[in-house]
């Protein structure tokens, strides 16, 4: 058995009946009690990233095989049962709505030779053994920020009344207009799906965060798009679609810029509603020239679409300077009508188009 997964301050705060047994010594932790007694009696609240509901549903084999009234002699108490006897050691997934196995190996490419070697035998295991604590997210939903911005519910999911902060935005968050989420892809090609009445922000290409880095930022991007064909879908809140990111040092000056899509591939943006979605771009710029100055639009597709292109700038990526000419870096469909005004800057100095 493989009790990798168990979390031994969330299982009490799920039955907090157990503290006075624990205090009482009747039995000495939530982890005795469950291997003793809750493990046969049908707990399954023994982790954040564990939901049994989504563990049967994702491994229908396993269901018949589940004690239930009228099938009482089945070989398991539960589908946690059955995923720690044997799900775990063979790579089960997807376990819960808060980890998504393809995601979580795709925007942690460095882990792909060690679940090919057998060192993990899936991505989750590193999730549950190191990724959790080093900051990682388990879905798209760029859970660290939401957190880090929205400090009011941070109690909630210490006390484990709430799962995460993914748990509450798509719950509550999502029906708020003040509350903002933020998405992002991975290296590959993604599809993104806003959601929410608030602020969105949808980045397809892969983000981590950023530790020590003195600019004052936690975002750190490990991909800019090259060789991605993403698509970024929008949803009924004002959404931004990220096509680019500034980067700027904590004096205000440009340390350079990260323009996504350079090269081989593009962005494909559905559901841009004029006059409430921005697009967000970046590029070398000077005070004798705009974004507009630097970026072309044009409808395509017999004017159904709208393509925009760089006119062929020096950017600095990664701090080498290249040339890009007439390179198509996104795709709006149903956007061939559209005329594209340069919006005012940002706090952080990245400019949007809208």
């Amino acid at each position: 058995m493989n009790y990798a997964i168990f979390d031994e301050q969330y299982y009490l705060s799920q039955y907090p009946w157990l503290k006075p047994a624990i205090d009482a010594g009747s039995i000495k932790s939530g982890r005795e009690h469950f291997e003793k007694f809750g493990q046969t009696a049908g707990l399954t609240k023994v982790s954040r990233y564990f939901d049994e509901a989504t563990y049967l549903a994702g491994n229908p084999d396993i269901a018949a095989l589940v004690r239930t009234p009228n099938n009482p002699n089945a070989p398991f108490a539960t589908g946690l049962d059955h995923f720690i006897k044997f799900g775990y050691e063979e790579g089960r997934t997807p376990v819960s709505p808060e980890y998504d196995e393809a995601f979580y190996v795709a925007n942690n490419r460095d882990l792909l030779p060690l679940i090919q070697n057998g060192t993990f035998k899936s991505g989750y295991q590193h999730f549950i053994q190191f990724g959790v604590k080093e900051g990682r997210f388990g879905t798209s939903f760029f859970e660290t920020e939401y957190l880090r911005k929205n400090p009011d519910i941070v109690p909630f999911v210490n006390s484990g009344t709430l799962k995460t902060g993914r748990e509450h935005y798509f719950n509550f968050g999502k029906n708020e207009p003040s509350r903002s989420a933020t998405f992002v892809g991975s290296s590959g090609n993604d599809i993104l799906t806003g959601s929410g009445v608030g602020k969105v922000e949808l980045i397809a290409v892969e983000v981590g965060l950023a530790t020590g880095n003195g600019f004052g930022s936690s975002r750190l991007y490990e991909s800019d798009g090259s060789n991605e064909f993403d698509i970024l879908i929008g949803g009924s809140g004002r959404d931004t679609f990220a096509l680019g990111k500034e980067n700027i040092t904590r004096r205000g000056s440009l340390l350079g810029s990260t323009q996504f899509y350079i090269g081989p591939g593009f962005a494909t943006i559905r559901n841009f509603n004029q006059g409430q979605d921005t697009i967000q771009l970046a590029g070398y710029f000077t005070l004798s020239n705009s974004y507009l100055d630097i970026f072309s639009v044009f409808p395509i597709n017999n004017g159904l679409d709208l393509a925009i292109q760089t006119k062929g700038f020096i950017n600095a990526i990664k701090g080498v300077l290249s040339t890009s000419s007439f390179d198509t870096i996104a795709v709006i469909e149903g956007g061939g009508n559209l005329t594209l005004n340069q919006l005012p800057s940002s706090p952080d100095d990245t400019f949007s188009l809208g």
